[in-house]
């Protein structure tokens, strides 16, 4: 019997210690100064290596929507005239935006619930391309019409391809470019089962731009969930024409 008490000792010991406050796990913002944006046509971002720190990293991604509008700019300096929609969702984001703001982090629904998706890229998975080693990224929205938006990294080209939101929807063009077009622009093909990715709040269709942010993306190693960083804003690109 002498061993008893000594034993419900170390049991005790072990289960107050097991019994902590949980580990927090985050992922750290990309600073706004890692991002350098030339009018509505292009943007570099510089992204680190991720710190072994973040061992649940496993790259960055970047959300978009499209917006339609009658009014013709080259810069992000009028983000209501281009389309109040637009607006609305850029106010919603900036306390997720503001680095003081720790208590605003995205979570699962945060960009989804505002119609943003997860770019894609022409023949490869683009979470393979902004992985945790880091790089320069310079995207790309040309001025000529028929010129397709790239992404370059390492000297590699990608087109941009847009979401089909896992297979929720059904965009057109179906080839999925970032062009401006008579499908894209339709006001009649704005909804969650053709152009979900698309906000068109009336009767203009003739010019068209993206708004997109990038995030860093993990999975929490307690309970396998995603995880976001604080977004950071990347510019508002016009798309060209298709013809």
């Amino acid at each position: 019997m002498t061993l008893v008490k000594p034993l419900v000792i170390i049991s005790l010991l072990v289960l107050l210690l097991s019994c902590g406050i949980d580990e927090y796990y985050y992922l750290p913002q990309l600073s706004e100064g890692r991002v350098t944006r030339s009018l509505s046509s292009d943007a570099v971002i510089e992204i680190p290596s991720i710190s072994s720190e973040y061992y649940y990293a496993t790259g960055f991604i970047l959300f978009y929507r499209i917006y339609i509008s009658n009014f013709p700019t080259d810069t992000i300096d009028s983000i209501g005239q281009i389309s109040t929609q637009l607006l609305s969702d850029y106010n919603a984001f900036v306390p997720f935006i503001d680095p003081v703001n720790t208590s605003s982090i995205p979570g699962l629904t945060t960009f989804s619930n505002r119609g943003y998706y997860e770019l894609e890229l022409e023949g490869v998975n683009i979470r393979n391309v902004l992985s945790r080693s880091g790089g320069t990224v310079h995207i790309h929205f040309p001025l000529s019409s028929g010129d397709r938006p790239i992404i370059t990294f390492n000297n590699n080209e990608y087109p941009l391809i847009r979401s089909n939101g896992r297979g929720s929807f059904n965009p057109v063009p179906e080839d999925r470019y970032f062009f401006s077009s008579p499908d894209l622009n339709s006001s009649s093909n704005a909804n969650s089962i053709t152009n979900a990715d698309v906000s068109n709040t009336g009767a203009a269709t003739e010019y068209a731009y993206v708004s997109m942010y990038i995030v860093m993306v993990g999975q929490n190693p307690r309970n396998f969930s995603r995880l976001y960083s604080k977004p950071t804003h990347i510019n508002i690109f016009r798309l060209p024409n298709i013809n």
